[in-house]
């Protein structure tokens, strides 16, 4: 986690690496399957997720919302 409170997830980490850190980000990945056509988390899950947005065509901006927006709420627990 960062100073400021936030979730340090970077499109540069792995699909694996931020699912062994924050389980809950399966659903988001599960979620854009349809978008990118293919079961990101079977064939991409090595890939950092700028790749998999690179490779599918998916919004890199909206899908690192979204995996930031589910991991967030655990790491504001943990600060209280």
């Amino acid at each position: 986690m960062s100073e400021n409170g936030l979730s340090c997830i970077d499109p540069r980490m792995t699909v694996l690496d931020i699912l062994s850190r924050h389980r809950e980000t399966e659903a988001v990945f599960k979620a854009w399957d349809s978008r990118a056509g293919a079961c990101i988390c079977c064939q991409a899950l090595f890939d950092t997720v700028q790749e998999v947005a690179d490779r599918y065509g998916l919004n890199l901006k909206l899908l690192m919302a979204e995996i930031n927006a589910v991991v967030r709420p655990a790491d504001a627990i943990l600060d209280d």
